[in-house]
């Protein structure tokens, strides 16, 4: 017979069982007790065994017959006793059972009433779960001839009943009893699930899951699988250079801490070992007594009883060594299958504590996340001044890091010096602190400080006073003690704008990696926050210089009382036919005309109450900010103002309703306000802040804008009276009516429509919005062109100063380098005419025509449109004529006025000009004489029957023809 260690007693019982014939009986468990101590109870020595005679089926059967009737049988199980429950482990929740509910009452009577006579209990099995003796033989039997039972299961048995079988199995209460060492295996076979989410559902009602305590439950669970509940746990940092904490729990905070093992302690060596070699390992103190460490001195009285260990190495992130779990069993060797079961948790512990950082790992972005969100929102509510900012975002920072002290620095370039205004914030939770104004200013390359914003990197300095950067003057002067210190810089586009440094973490002796990396992401929002911060700060100023110059400019561009008192007085009548299409602006001064405009808001609306002086005022400060430029001045804003007044007056049927015509009138004496004298594609050139403002009709937008503040100041709104509707639907009219002056925007409206007029059946409906907008844009846009539909003298007038402004914005093109186009270069005077030609024939001829066909009355101004372009015409063919042909003897001048009998070609011309017939055009030249000769003749076409033929050079007064003419339609 092979020889039996003497740590393992149950050696007997085994041979013991050889030679018993009858099913074994084994004695009940004993709860936690025996598994802690790891010593079996159901031991018994050789002297103890039954005789042969005794193990026979009759006697058995006659014993059988000796037992109680049903009414006699216990109520209940026999339960465990208060120290038996007392002692259970919290790892056997949910796995280890007590009694069965199917133990047998005549085993609980072996075991009481004859507890020497050698037998082990019966088995528990249920009394009433056999219907006759028969039942109990087969039972009896199988439990005798367990390779029968197995080879009847795997041949007669699928494996569908037998997956059947083993759920049902798993679901009772019921556990086969074997040896005690060998209960935690059957568990672990048959209670895996139940062990992982009892661990996951103790893990999560764990107060503060750090890592090394949720390796202390697992480590509580694999040595409770492997029959003991006794375990030391280890965390290994290093393995390069053995650095090796022992984990545990205090008693009095229940809290998991950690404590670092010298390497001459108890079982370092082992663990370091285990910890290089990545295995489970075993030892047995009958082995090597003299390397066996020292068990645990809490084993208490059990201490002489820990021979066997197991060491289970755990990985944790990076597939790193990270913890070793020490765990003594009392007794009973660690086998071979006990070393699987640990591979198997290792490698189960090992994936959930991968998922385990993971989901912290997740956590802690998810904190940061509405950390740095909670950043944000204060950033933007508390950025009222930079102080103030600071104050807010060093608070986050203590916050992020648990920081004791907190300081910022800002780098002034200009002095190169470190500046602060707070200087030492002292964590305080809960409490609003107000910081003392006071500036501290240190060179920049003195101090840590000063380190980190020269070099730009961080500083992590355990212990300040080991660091000769450090400066101790403060801490002598306030006796606080400085013990570690984070210093980070603050960049913005990679330049440091900034430092912050952060003192004494409260939390732990020294600032960590995970700090910096959160402070670093910090940094940046920091970083912004004090960017924008400054940036806000000089928005701030830069509005109050705004605010400033505004009420300057208001009070120049105001007109003053005493204007307004002499325009009122002044009671001379100006003599002027303002129902005239054809009005000559230049003849009256600024403040005739002034008068005028008050006369014109009275005639178009007699039934609106203007306040006299609120009027008078509002005209003269309009007049005041038109810009003293060639052509786009108050002369031309009252030219425009005249036209839309003479085209509302003439409508009879007032197709406007009365905010339209208001705001139609309105707008044309403010269109040009602030005129720069430049087109909207210069400004966009020369990225003129008006351009930075608006994208589109640059210069429009800002004489709307001008309006709108003159009717914004005090004793100017001459819509007072309005409702709020009616002063919101004005503004809007007038803004559409100013923004259409645009050419950019005309060609659109025309196209629209003349769309709606195309066709058999005109579809223009003045009943709709739309279409009464696109109107108002046409009328618009011909009471700007009006000049082109003045009279000859007049219209050559208002081009002279029309091209001299262009020359001047040409003259800057120049300047500027570029070369401008034609009709704005002072040295292409010769180019007048055709640009003349263009212009008309392009936009003025199809504006009139257009305004001709939905306001009839205005056919004068068409008319005249079409006479000044054939004038055009003539001399832009005389001109081109001269080039072509520098033989004929022509004078041309591009400045000439063209007055009178001049228009028509002398006689000799005429009849040298008809004899080139050698020329190399002599068809062009034929038409172009033919042309000019015979414009007298057409131009009394184009008024038509009912109109005398229209002269500019005649003493006749064009108006009093047309004043009082009524049209068709």
């Amino acid at each position: 017979m092979p020889s039996t260690s003497k740590c393992d007693p149950t050696t007997k019982v085994k041979s013991a069982r050889k030679k018993k014939t009858h099913s074994p009986r084994l004695p009940p468990i004993q709860g936690e007790t025996a598994s802690t101590s790891g010593l079996n109870t159901a031991a018994v020595s050789q002297s103890q065994r039954p005789s042969e005679s005794r193990r026979q089926t009759e006697s058995q059967r006659q014993s059988e017959s000796q037992r109680p009737s049903e009414s006699q049988r216990p109520s209940e199980p026999q339960r465990q006793s208060e120290s038996q429950r007392q002692s259970q482990s919290q790892y056997h929740s949910g796995c280890h059972q007590q009694h069965s509910i199917y133990m047998d009452w005549a085993a609980n009577r072996a075991q009481h009433n004859e507890p020497n006579n050698g037998y082990p209990p019966r088995r528990n099995i249920k009394r009433n779960m056999f219907k006759d003796d028969k039942e109990r033989d087969v039972a009896e039997y199988l439990d005798n001839h367990k390779d029968f039972l197995k080879a009847y299961v795997m041949e007669k048995i699928n494996l569908t009943v037998l997956d059947k079988w083993v759920r049902e199995k798993s679901k009772t209460r019921y556990i086969a009893y074997q040896e005690e060492r060998m209960t935690y295996r059957h568990r672990y076979d048959f209670c895996t699930r139940r062990v992982v989410q009892d661990l996951l559902k103790t893990i999560r009602a764990l107060v503060d899951p750090e890592e090394h305590a949720v390796v202390m439950e697992l480590s509580g669970y694999i040595a409770c699988s492997l029959g003991s509940n006794v375990f030391r746990m280890f965390k290994v940092e290093s393995i390069q250079r053995p650095k090796i904490h022992i984990v545990y729990r205090d008693d009095e905070s229940r809290k998991v801490l950690t404590a670092l093992l010298r390497p001459s302690d108890d079982g370092a060596s082992e663990v370091w070992q285990t910890a290089v070699t990545g295995k489970v390992r075993r030892a047995c103190k009958l082995d090597n007594p003299d390397r066996f460490p020292v068990p645990p001195k809490h084993l208490g009285s059990f201490l002489e009883y820990a021979d066997n260990v197991l060491y289970v190495p755990l990985v944790v992130k990076g597939g790193r060594i990270g913890y070793v779990v020490e765990i003594w069993r009392l007794r009973y060797r660690f086998t071979a299958a006990d070393v699987e079961i640990g591979s198997n948790f290792m490698v189960m512990a090992s994936v959930m504590l991968h998922y385990y950082n993971l989901y912290q790992e997740k956590k802690r972005e998810r904190s940061m996340s509405d950390f740095l969100l909670d950043v944000v929102k204060a950033i933007f509510e508390k950025m009222v001044s930079l102080d103030e900012l600071i104050k807010r975002i060093l608070e986050f920072a203590q916050r992020l890091v648990h920081a004791d002290r907190a300081s910022l620095f800002l780098v002034d370039g200009r002095s190169s010096e470190l500046v602060s205004t707070v200087f030492d914030l002292k964590f305080e939770p809960g409490q609003d602190r107000d910081m003392e104004k006071k500036e501290i200013r240190m060179p920049i390359n003195k101090g840590i400080a000063g380190s980190v914003a020269v070099s730009g990197e961080t500083l992590n300095i355990p212990d300040a006073y080991a660091d000769l950067r450090f400066n101790r003057e403060v801490d002598e002067a306030t006796g606080y003690k400085t013990k570690s210190i984070l210093c980070m810089p603050i960049k913005v586009e990679g330049k440091v704008i900034g430092v912050v440094q952060m003192v004494n973490k409260r939390t732990a002796a020294r600032f960590d990696h995970e700090d910096e990396v959160h402070f670093e992401i910090f940094s940046t929002f920091f970083g912004l926050a004090l960017h924008h911060a400054r940036l806000y700060d000089r928005i701030m100023r830069k509005e109050q210089k705004y605010r400033v110059a505004l009420e300057v400019l208001s009070y120049h561009n105001t007109c003053k009382e005493n204007e307004v008192r002499e325009m009122m007085q002044d009671t001379a009548p100006v003599k002027v036919n303002l129902n005239d299409y054809y009005l000559d602006p230049y003849k009256y001064n600024e403040l005739e005309k002034c008068k005028c405009i008050i006369k014109m808001f009275r005639n178009l609306f007699p039934g609106e109450s203007f306040d006299v002086n609120t009027l008078t005022r509002f005209v003269l400060t309009v007049k005041k900010n038109y810009r003293t430029v060639p052509y786009h001045n108050f002369d031309h804003g009252w030219t425009v103002a005249h036209a839309m007044y003479v085209i509302l007056k003439n409508d009879k049927r007032k197709r406007f309703n009365a905010i339209m015509r208001l705001a139609l009138f309105v707008a044309c004496l403010c269109h040009d306000l602030d005129h720069r004298g430049y087109t909207n594609k210069y400004m966009s050139e020369i990225a003129s802040p008006l351009a930075a403002m608006y994208t589109t009709s640059t210069l429009e937008h800002h004489h709307f804008n001008i309006t709108v503040t003159i009717l914004q100041q005090d004793g100017h709104n001459i819509f007072s009276n309005m409702t709020s509707q009616d002063y919101k639907s004005i503004l809007g009219y007038i803004r559409h009516c100013i923004l259409a002056t645009d050419l950019a925007t005309f060609f659109p409206n025309l196209a629209k429509i003349t769309e709606l007029h195309e066709g058999a059946t005109v579809q223009f409906n003045w009943n709709l919005p739309s279409h009464t907008e696109l109107a108002m844009a046409i009328s618009m846009t011909a009471a700007d062109l009006s000049a082109s539909a003045k009279p000859w003298e007049i219209q050559i007038k208002t081009v002279r100063v029309i091209f001299e402004e262009f020359y001047d914005q040409g003259d800057k093109e120049r300047a500027a380098g570029r070369e401008p186009i034609a009709m704005m270069d002072r040295n292409k005077p010769d180019q007048k005419p055709s640009s003349q030609v263009g212009f008309l024939s392009q936009i003025c001829i199809p504006c009139y025509g257009m305004l001709n066909r939905i306001l009839p009355t205005t056919r004068p101004m068409y008319a005249m449109a079409l006479r000044n372009l054939e004038r055009w015409q003539v001399k832009s063919d005389r001109i081109e004529l001269k080039l072509t042909h520098p033989d004929i003897q022509i004078e041309v001048s591009a400045d000439e006025d063209f007055d009178g009998p001049g228009l028509i070609i002398d006689e000799p011309q005429e009849e040298q000009a008809l004899k080139l017939k050698i020329s190399e055009e002599p068809a062009l030249v034929e038409e172009v004489v033919h042309d000019a000769v015979s414009w007298e003749e057409d131009t009394e076409g184009i008024a038509g029957d009912r109109f005398s033929p229209l002269y500019p050079w005649s003493d006749m007064a064009c108006g009093g023809i047309w004043q009082d003419f009524e049209f068709d339609n």
